[in-house]
């Protein structure tokens, strides 16, 4: 039973990560890619495959580095556009 656990998780994983091949937002691509090496990572990990662990967690890495500087730029994105808001009001165009 808890191979039939593991093996679901492994596909669930497998499909995530095929399907991240049809995402065109790169965020999302990411995010998705992440998750599926994720449930890879854990699969590989139990059924003690090192090959596995290591190409699953350097993928599961580098996207979580690139969501973590995609996340950051955001912020100050919406920082700075809130500052030059602040300093710049609206004006009203005359009737």
């Amino acid at each position: 039973m808890e191979n039939l656990f593991f093996d679901i998780i492994s596909w669930i994983g497998l499909v995530i990560c095929i399907g991240a091949f049809f995402i065109k937002d790169v965020f999302r691509l990411r995010l998705a890619t992440l998750i599926g090496c994720s449930m890879l990572f854990v699969y590989y990990s139990h059924i003690d495959i090192l090959q596995g662990v290591i190409s699953n967690l350097l993928v599961l890495l580098i996207n979580a580095y690139y969501i973590f500087h995609f996340i950051k730029a955001k912020r100050s994105e919406k920082a700075l556009q809130q500052t030059t808001l602040a300093n710049h009001p609206a004006t009203v165009l005359p009737e």
